[in-house]
């Protein structure tokens, strides 16, 4: 049946779902990632660790460009009032520094996708499904962090890991 998700035949089986009524179905779930990284649904506050934890390890990004929260096969749209990953610490591994998430990854700074904004620093990381770009805040930890590493070059900021230097894009948000 073209427009509706189908299920293998079976007896007792549900009739397919359409896709526009699928579409506001997954819109009707109010999940937001507000700019101190606190989760709602719905409005009310997400506080239970376990559901923190599923939200945060289910970040993705739909081929649409669309934040995302998967379960499973299931998912609903996601609303970020800034990003929806925060960076919680630095660490120094190697030639490179390592990104302590608020998903629990620990993963490997790429420099060139640092980005100062009026907020403040970001990144971009890969999410955990799709590979695709997510972007985190540094918190104030994380930037304490990584203060040893930066320097001015004139009126911009760049990284410095061992004389290998990336200068800092600045953004307007």
């Amino acid at each position: 049946m073209l427009g509706a998700v189908t299920k293998a035949d079976s007896p007792g089986a549900a009739p397919p779902l359409d896709l526009e009524v699928l579409d506001r179905l997954r819109r009707a779930l109010e999940l937001r990632i507000h700019r101190d990284g606190t989760i709602t649904m719905n409005g009310e506050a997400v506080t239970h660790p376990n559901v923190v934890r599923v939200v945060r390890t289910g970040l993705d990004v739909g081929d649409d460009g669309s934040l995302r929260m998967v379960l499973g096969p299931q998912w609903c749209y996601v609303q970020a009032d800034d990003t929806p990953l925060r960076v919680r610490a630095v660490l120094r591994e190697g030639d490179g520094l390592l990104l302590r998430l608020d998903d629990g990854r620990r993963i490997p700074l790429d420099p060139a996708t640092l980005e100062e904004d009026d907020v403040g620093l970001r990144a971009q990381v890969p999410a955990r499904r799709s590979g695709r770009p997510l972007a985190a805040r540094f918190e104030n930890r994380a930037l304490s962090d990584l203060a040893p590493y930066l320097r001015e070059e004139g009126p911009a900021v760049a990284l410095d890991l061992g004389g290998r230097v990336w200068p800092i894009r600045r953004s307007e948000t």
